[in-house]
């Protein structure tokens, strides 16, 4: 089932909405019995139409409702946060998602309508999505309370035999667990983390995103460990009753730029045991699953300086490998001069790449989305005219943009804007999926992520467990730079330019260079 009601209806319905809230009327098409969301499409309000079935969902429409980032919806905290606590699983899930609708809507100025989803057709979801990826994925909700952290851990709907298994004891050895519980298959999961109480998680947070960004630091380990402890150890024992091989995190203020690949559980990073995303929310993810490897790509990449910007050496190397020697299908190429505004518009428009890929500066700012960038030749493109770029190019017509890559882009350092920004960049540019950075990365480490994330694309076809293929090669030190070389395995290596092999020997394997890089949106 769904919960027929608009996400602005519901926060009034539990009454998290206290001022400015400026009235809407929503109406609502029929919906599809599969969440498969799509957060873009533009509708006619007084005729949104039928919903198709799995094979053309669209769940999560957009009407211009009037409320904008200069009349936001204000959510009182400390209500929500002791009515949460409140609710039961289930209900959690909802208002949680509605949370994340309407400060997601509040800061990237956008107007979100339509039906929530319930836990139960999340599991659903996921379980359909599984048969059709071999991957079993569940999402976890990470809610920082006030007085402790609350884990929510939906797991795939499970299949009959499964059923058979009986349940699984979970023993609480540690004293940050607030009670016992005993996990079958298939069942909602919450954990309570008393210590981690919102100002105790956000410390360890921004010491762990503070020191992980020097790459001549192995200080990182003490808080990664910490957070580790707080979000992922309280839920192996539902993941491993589950089987679960993908862990998508929907996280709370605060979190959203967590490098998460990077938690540490005392002898492994967490993408040694799982792949890893991000989404928004659940309700603004278009989960559908759609081979990648059948889209054509268009690189942009721009190497000089540039209106103030830094040279980027590598990206020659970067899209002409990417575009033109890896990736099997189609690939057209934009570089330096060529990467205007308007030759992105004429390529799209000509031929739909289900890949955009964008080896430039990207800048996450604090404060308005519109301080935010992406930096093309002569201009640069604010966050704030992505979306209307977006529905210029029909991006979100089918065949969808698939994927935007951002292999240079920069998020600040504890800004609540710039992190709805970045974790908000599917739903405002009306794709699936965003790959991006959450730092700078050198120039060197972007080019290598890269170009091994795409050669594993190429086989397995899953975007997020092709990054962390990608990163576990560059942890190993399988994906290194040397004798001149990039070399993405033992047997395969791409020729690299004088001007960078001369700038020294650098270790890839610190999560300086890997965790950056995080999949938003549809993982599949």
């Amino acid at each position: 089932m769904k919960f027929k009601r608009s996400f602005v209806a519901i926060f009034l319905s539990v009454i998290l909405v206290l001022f400015l809230f400026k009235s809407v009327q929503a109406q609502e098409g029929n919906q599809s019995d599969i969440t498969i969301p799509d957060p873009q499409e533009v509708v006619n309000p007084n005729n949104p139409g039928n919903q198709s079935d799995i094979t053309n969902p669209d769940p999560q429409e957009i009407v211009n409702t009037g409320i904008s980032t200069d009349n936001p919806i204000i959510i009182n905290r400390d209500f929500f946060d002791k009515d949460f606590s409140e609710l039961t699983p289930e209900e959690a899930v909802e208002q949680f998602e509605e949370l994340q609708a309407v400060e997601y809507a509040n800061q990237l100025g956008i107007d979100l309508f339509g039906d929530i989803t319930s836990a139960e057709d999340i599991a659903d979801n996921l379980s359909k999505l599984a048969k059709l990826t071999g991957k079993n994925a569940a999402i976890l909700y990470v809610t920082s309370l006030k007085d402790k952290l609350s884990l929510i851990l939906i797991p795939p709907k499970p299949k009959e035999k499964d059923l058979l298994n009986d349940t699984k004891d979970l023993k609480d050895n540690s004293p940050s667990l607030s009670i016992k519980n005993t996990i079958k298959i298939g069942d909602i999961f919450r954990q309570y983390v008393v210590e981690a109480n919102n100002s105790n998680i956000q410390k360890v947070a921004k010491d762990f995103r503070l020191q992980v960004t020097n790459s001549r630091s192995k200080f990182f380990y003490s808080s990664a460990q910490k957070l580790y402890e707080w979000i992922i150890e309280p839920i192996e024992p539902a993941l491993a009753i589950n089987k679960i091989d993908t862990v998508i995190l929907s996280l709370d203020k605060g979190l959203r730029t967590l490098p998460v690949a990077a938690l540490y559980d005392g002898s492994k990073f967490l993408i040694e045991k799982y792949s890893v995303g991000i989404i928004p929310s659940f309700s603004l993810t278009d989960t559908r699953y759609i081979p990648i490897v059948q889209s054509d790509i268009l690189a942009v990449g721009i190497s000089k300086s540039t209106e103030g910007q830094d040279p980027l050496p590598s990206v020659p190397i970067e899209i002409n490998t990417v575009g033109k020697q890896i990736w099997r299908n189609q690939g057209q190429i934009l570089l330096d001069q060529e990467s205007t505004l308007e030759n992105l518009k004429s390529f799209s428009r000509k031929q739909h790449s289900g890949i955009l890929h964008l080896a430039t500066h990207g800048d996450f700012k604090s404060g308005k989305i519109s301080n935010s960038y992406i930096q093309l030749w002569n201009q640069k493109i604010h966050i704030d005219q992505l979306r209307k770029l977006s529905q210029e190019l029909e991006w979100n017509k089918e065949p969808k943009v698939e994927m935007l890559v951002l292999s240079a882009c920069k998020t600040a350092v504890g800004s609540d804007e710039a992190e709805l920004g970045f974790s908000g960049l599917a739903v405002q540019a009306g794709v699936k999926t965003v790959l991006g950075s959450l730092w700078y990365v050198s120039d060197q480490g972007s080019l290598a992520l890269m170009t091994k994330f795409y050669d594993q694309l190429n086989t397995t076809s899953l975007r997020s467990e092709s990054l962390r293929q990608a990163q576990l090669g560059m942890l190993k030190g399988e994906v290194r730079i040397a004798d001149g070389k990039l070399y993405l395995s033992p047997e395969k290596s791409i020729p690299l330019n004088p001007e960078m092999t001369n700038l020294g020997k650098i270790d890839l394997s610190h999560p300086y260079y890997w965790s950056a890089f995080t999949v938003i949106g549809n993982w599949n």
